[in-house]
């Protein structure tokens, strides 16, 4: 069996030599931020109105654009104001609201840009928590991101050593090449629904892996897809699994009589076969040859059907099963077209999640998937199968972070109708209502203001609601008026998932707006700041708790933003039910959106405060780049703005139908050729193991129980202490994370939680750490060292790798 073991050694090899030679990786702006600057001025002096000719967006642009809008006016301005934690630095910002506030910020960041530090710009410093100093606000920027790139252009801009001019003459910027040359590793649904094509039945082997790392909420993103040595060892144990099945029930699989052909022959016809199934394309001589030679020497040990197993474990771990490619053949002036197989690949996994049927398979064959009127018909026959709605639901779950839903934590003896079969009963809400909306055509208006829903009797029995009179579907859903015109914001799975297990929260309410539907990410908290929410006091609302907790001045301007905005679901509680009252006090749901572009207003409840959303520009933007962050896997600004533009403007026209923009972009050249080198910036590690400290995974959070220990030496988590890890963000070079400690006992505890260590702490709040060995020991701050009774309280954190 030695030569078996080798065998699966080499395997594991090739999987990160494929890595390496232009694998799953990042983005295509990993490399150095320098390549496009070339010396233009040796006393730093710019003209911030010039355009820099051919189109190049002048200093003040590129500062509203790309430095104020997406990182100064949603990240720094909180703590960078007259009344904020960062008052008394060099950099303090003015609000839009201010006259002259664009003209007074370009000025305040360059002045920061300009000031250098050991050869380094303070505003790439502080921001990425690099300076020596520290930055009170931790690290708000991580290397190796759009943002850091943009900051290093504004600082190049400042100091004058900037052009939009490459050293090889061609422009810094461009999107005729299409996307980026790559090969993108499947993600665990995407494998999974590969593997349920290659039993021709249900699995679930993919779905216990090691999480997928999580990049702007999704668990697609190429550039993080990466092969670790535990994800390597559970695609082993799959392979073999599936490999046995298979060879259960060899002669029906086989396609062949061994003692009639010859069982070489044999062997050869089935790995040409099972090879394109799950290669997804025809095999080339060379991978033919290596499969037929491994299966002979495996069948010389083991008989001809030990050699096919051996084969079959070995494809169904080999990149070509692993990983689908994005590589293209070259066309001339840099640009690459996909290959008819890459075109049917791409588009089946983008629409239903899966590999492709035998119909686009014929297509990839004869090549007729090339014209894109074909591309076109088969786009819309998967978007009428029943598969789509999967691939739908899952973007749906992780563009509003349902995925949570099953898992996050609720008091018991408050909520006790809240069960696991209503929990499952939410989410089939939301499935349907979305899938429903989409399949009739309907708008993202439609979808954010609908007073319909799909319920089971249950769970509008649990809302209170009238039963539907329809037809119920084969799992009892049927379509029940509502009794509210908020659409999907104000669905049980939604609501329950953003609030407190105790509670409503205006907090986590209104940063899934502002986040998920403005797409203005919102910072961390500044490092030993206490984040606990409000301590409830019977004679005070939620709204006056949450008014008198956003009042001090370093956490006002984070919270000017988001809690009025979550002022609006109050009469919502925290496991989704309408109420009339809030415990003895009256509610008031009044709230306003401020600091957007064209979405500003004031609304009374979540009806007007859809109304509002809906109407935006700025949310069918937001939605439109949510929706591409999903479809195209990467949060590449440089990437997705090649495509964006279109989208938008395709989804405009469409009066945003939301099915508008999977055909729009089937149509882009986006979609069908690829430019430039093979994008090899992603380093095959990650943040660690997530599974090696007794936890079970879900989504990107791990719930781990108390008690749990490696070794008699090492620190232990409080016994009764229960933990939920939720992964708020992650880039390649770090993550943040929130954990809710959870008092599982009837008496008080001062708790203690233990974590693997999985990189330095940049920036943490609510709670005090210590490094032991490999594992860090969490302890509260004093408001929240103790945790009460069946209660729970949180702490945040965040790493670089």
């Amino acid at each position: 069996m030695r030569t078996i073991h080798v065998i699966q050694a080499a395997l594991l090899l090739a999987l990160a030599a494929c890595h390496n030679d232009g694998g799953a990786t990042g983005s295509e702006t990993d490399g150095d931020t320098t390549g496009t600057v070339t010396s233009t001025s040796s006393s730093g002096d710019v003209d911030p109105t010039d355009d820099g000719g051919g189109g190049c967006p002048s200093d003040m642009q590129f500062f509203e654009t790309r430095v104020w809008a997406p990182i100064l006016g949603t990240t720094c301005v909180g703590c960078h104001n007259f009344e904020g934690l960062a008052k008394d630095t060099r950099m303090v910002l003015w609000a839009e609201s201010e006259e002259g506030w664009l003209e007074h910020n370009f000025a305040a960041a360059r002045e920061v840009a300009l000031v250098d530090d050991g050869g380094v710009s303070l505003l790439l410093l502080k921001p990425t928590n690099q300076h020596p100093d520290m930055h009170k606000g931790g690290m708000v920027v991580a290397p190796d991101t759009e943002a850091y790139d943009a900051l290093a252009e504004f600082v190049a801009r400042s100091q004058g050593t900037f052009s939009c001019t490459g050293p090889d003459g061609e422009g810094a910027v461009g999107c005729d090449g299409g996307g980026v040359r790559r090969v993108r590793r499947l993600s665990h649904v995407e494998y999974n629904r590969s593997l349920q094509a290659v039993l021709g039945a249900p699995t679930e082997l993919g779905l216990g892996f090691a999480a997928d790392t999580v990049v702007q909420g999704y668990t697609n993103n190429a550039g993080v897809l990466v092969v670790s040595g535990l994800l390597a060892d559970q695609y082993r144990d799959a392979a073999e699994k599936v490999a046995d099945l298979i060879v259960a029930d060899l002669p029906a699989r086989l396609g062949c009589d061994p003692q009639e052909v010859g069982e070489e022959a044999c062997a050869h016809e089935f790995i040409a076969r099972f090879g394109e199934q799950v290669f997804r394309r025809p095999l080339i001589a060379d991978e033919q040859a290596r499969y037929q030679l491994l299966w002979k020497e495996a069948a010389a040990v083991e008989q001809f059907a030990g050699g096919i197993r051996w084969t079959i474990a070995a494809m169904l771990q080999s990149p070509g099963f692993l990983y689908r490619t994005e590589l293209g053949e070259h066309a001339g002036d840099g640009i690459y077209q996909l290959t008819t197989h890459e075109l049917a690949g791409e588009l089946s996994y983008l629409i239903v999640g899966g590999p492709p049927d035998d119909e686009l398979m014929a297509a990839a064959e004869d090549g007729s998937l090339k014209d894109l009127a074909v591309l076109r018909v088969h786009a819309d026959r998967l978007l009428a199968s029943a598969d789509a709605d999967v691939t739908l639901h899952r973007f749906v779950d992780e563009w509003l972070h349902i995925d949570r839903l099953r898992t996050v934590p609720r008091d018991a003896t408050l909520y006790p109708e809240l069960t696991p079969q209503i929990r499952e009963a939410m989410l089939g809400e939301t499935h349907r209502f979305v899938a429903d909306v989409y399949r009739s055509g309907g708008s993202l208006t439609e979808l954010l203001t609908a007073n319909y829903s799909y319920m089971t009797d249950e769970l509008a029995m649990y809302y209170g609601v009238e039963a539907g009179a329809g037809e119920p579907d084969p799992a009892g859903f049927k379509r029940v008026d509502s009794g509210a015109a908020a659409g999907l914001l104000t669905h049980g799975g939604v609501m329950t998932t953003h609030a407190l297990p105790t509670s409503s929260s205006p907090i986590h309410r209104g940063k899934l707006v502002r986040e998920r539907l403005l797409c203005q990410e919102m910072p961390p908290p500044p490092p030993a700041l206490d984040t606990s929410p409000p301590p409830v006091d019977p004679s005070l609302s939620t709204r006056d708790r949450y008014i008198q907790h956003a009042s001090e001045a370093t956490c006002s301007g984070c919270h000017s933003r988001i809690d009025p905005i979550g002022f609006g679901f109050e009469y919502y509680d925290a496991v989704g039910r309408t109420r009339s009252m809030d415990g003895i006090h009256t509610i008031d749901a009044t709230g306003e959106i401020v600091l957007t572009d064209h979405t500003n207003g004031t609304f009374d409840g979540a009806d007007e405060l859809a109304q509002l959303l809906a109407g935006s520009p700025d949310v069918e933007a937001c939605y439109t780049l949510q929706w591409a962050r999903y479809a195209v896997g990467s949060d590449a600004e440089t990437e997705l703005q090649c495509v964006q533009d279109e989208l938008m403007a395709a989804f405009v026209e469409a009066e945003g139908r939301l099915d508008s923009l999977v055909l729009a972009l089937v149509g882009t050249r986006f979609f069908r050729e690829r430019g430039g080198a093979i994008d090899d910036g992603g380093e095959t590690t990650t943040g660690g193991d997530p599974t090696t400290d007794g936890s079970t995974t879900t989504g990107d959070e791990t719930t781990t129980s108390g008690g749990t220990t490696g070794g008699e030496s090492e620190p232990m988590t409080s016994p009764g202490i229960d933990t939920q890890v939720t992964q708020d963000s992650q880039g390649k070079k770090g993550e943040c994370n929130t954990v809710t400690v959870i008092n599982t006992t009837d008496a008080p505890i001062t708790w203690q939680v233990v974590l693997p260590l999985l990189g330095k702490v940049q920036n943490a709040w609510n709670a005090q750490y210590a490094q032991d060995g490999d594992l860090l020991v969490w302890t509260g701050e004093p408001q929240n060292a103790e945790v009460a009774a069946q209660g729970t309280t949180s702490f945040g954190f965040c790493i670089l790798y």
